[in-house]
């Protein structure tokens, strides 16, 4: 059994509420007991019951992390971030993991938050259904998604998804890629991948570049749907440019084009987004538009509070070699 105040207190030979004292560092006391309170506190293996003492001082230092099993490898960047912006500020750090584009598992999860009487909620990479989204209200938690945007009424912390489609076909076009291609997502299902491919149709158009159905090729964000995409492409030879909408869709690509013989970037470019360490490990390295998802959990840390707003972090076109200069 979990040793208790009043253990202490037996041993001590003074009053529980006198241990509850010293060991919260409140009220008054002689150092000389302090000492020996602490020392066989430390004895008996007694641990501070946090959740009990944040709900009798009626304040709490815990915020809760909840995450996917998504294949997008982005993840472990936006929680680093979490953690260490967290240790700056004395916060604690709860994380649990679900599935993705699973709103039971994502139920019982956020449940599970809510019992461990967390301050505020990060959701990195998940669209809440609107039972969680409407059940936090309801306990008041603050709670923020990271690394995604959404169009439900929840805020959120992450790039301009439509601009990084945008841009990243802008940029392909004025190195003089005609023939573009987008690889890797459901734009009918993901409401990220939409914003994508909105983005790169508006530049298609400004380009007055007709799009053609063809030049799209579905899938789930994973290296395996680069694969499928790179035996697509090349059987097709439709586009002359593609872009993967994440890191592991592009590196999919990348090495399904090596294995059927296409040289990256003389018979197909590739431009990536997310930019992670993925890009510099490839060869060639995978060009990019490169998100700050250690900005994104630190910003998460510090705006905790705010549930007013949605931000947006800035990203950025890095040149690498699998394309020539944009």
């Amino acid at each position: 059994m979990p040793v208790k105040i009043a253990d202490i207190a037996k041993l001590a030979g003074i009053s529980s509420a006198s241990v509850s004292r010293i060991l919260n560092e409140t009220g008054r006391y002689s150092e000389e007991t302090a000492a020996r309170v602490k020392k066989i506190a430390k004895d008996i293996g007694y641990y501070k019951d946090r959740s009990a003492a944040d709900l009798a001082q009626k304040s709490n230092k815990t915020i809760g992390v909840i995450y996917t099993n998504s294949k997008t490898n982005f993840n472990n960047i936006v929680i680093n971030g979490v953690m260490a912006e967290a240790d700056e500020h004395g916060l604690d750090i709860i994380l649990m993991a679900t599935k993705r584009n699973d709103s039971k598992k994502l139920l019982k999860t956020v449940r599970n938050m809510i019992e461990r009487r967390v301050n505020a909620l990060l959701l990195i990479s998940l669209q809440p259904t609107s039972e969680v989204i409407n059940m936090l209200k309801q306990v008041k938690i603050n709670t923020k998604l990271v690394g995604t945007s959404t169009d439900k009424d929840i805020h959120f912390i992450s790039s301009n998804d439509f601009l990084m489609g945008y841009q990243a076909t802008k940029s392909l076009i004025r190195a003089g890629y005609k023939k573009i291609g987008m690889a890797g997502s459901d734009i009918m299902q993901d409401y990220v991948a939409r914003l994508r491919y909105k983005g790169y149709l508006k530049a298609l158009g400004e380009a007055k570049i007709k799009f053609q159905t063809d030049w799209l090729s579905p899938g789930n964000f994973s290296y395996d749907s680069g694969i499928e995409s790179a035996a697509y492409f090349h059987e097709k030879k439709n586009v002359s440019a593609i872009i993967g909408v994440s890191d592991e869709v592009s590196l999919g690509l990348l090495n399904g084009l090596h294995d059927l013989g296409d040289t990256v970037p003389a018979d197909f470019s590739i431009v990536s987004i997310d930019g992670t360490e993925i890009c510099t490990r490839s060869r060639p390295q995978l060009t990019s538009i490169t998100q700050n998802f250690a900005l994104m959990g630190k910003i998460a840390v510090t705006e905790f509070q705010n549930n007013k707003q949605n931000v947006l972090v800035p990203f950025k076109l890095v040149q690498r070699s699998t394309t020539k200069k944009l």
